[in-house]
């Protein structure tokens, strides 16, 4: 099994510098989409999301709430999440709380093999007057290798 994570540092349309992760799950593209698309998931995906409660379902449109475990302290925000099943694509955009800005999106394309995916994440936050940018996204590179093992972990735990 593949386990390598290519990481690099990225920057958005905006400025805001931020982290790209590419790495392969042994599962098919559209069962692993589920798996990220549901906020079910979140516990065991993201140990660090105390509570994620959707406030508006529109179908491939959610709103949700999130706590976190931010190390010094918890925080809140919202997110708007998208879903393109078409191209197999999870989008987020802030829309309240207490950061600044958090944008990103998961990618999940097909590999030559059916039951395998190449998954691509992206992550931009700025946490405003709370943390440093850089320290955030220093935090985030180290556990960007536990997030995609994760990933692999639960997805395939799910899909049995």
């Amino acid at each position: 099994m593949h386990r390598q994570v290519r990481v690099r540092e990225v920057v958005d349309d905006v400025g805001t510098k931020g982290l790209e992760a590419a790495f392969d799950v042994d599962v098919a593209p559209d069962a692993l989409l589920a798996t990220l698309w549901s906020v079910a998931h979140f516990p065991k995906l993201f140990p660090d999301v105390k509570e994620a409660r959707v406030l508006r379902d529109a179908g491939d449109e959610l709103d949700v709430e999130f706590r976190i475990d931010a190390v010094l302290t918890e925080l809140r925000y919202v997110l708007r999440r998208t879903l393109d099943r078409t191209t197999r694509t999870i989008a987020w955009r802030e829309i309240g709380g207490d950061l600044r800005r958090v944008r990103g999106s998961w990618r999940v394309e097909a590999t030559d093999d059916a039951s395998r995916s190449r998954v691509t994440y992206s992550a931009f936050v700025d946490p405003g007057r709370f943390v440093p940018t850089r320290l955030v996204r220093d935090l985030a590179l180290r556990k960007v290798d536990e997030m995609a093992e994760r990933v692999r972990r639960v997805s395939i735990e799910l899909t049995k």
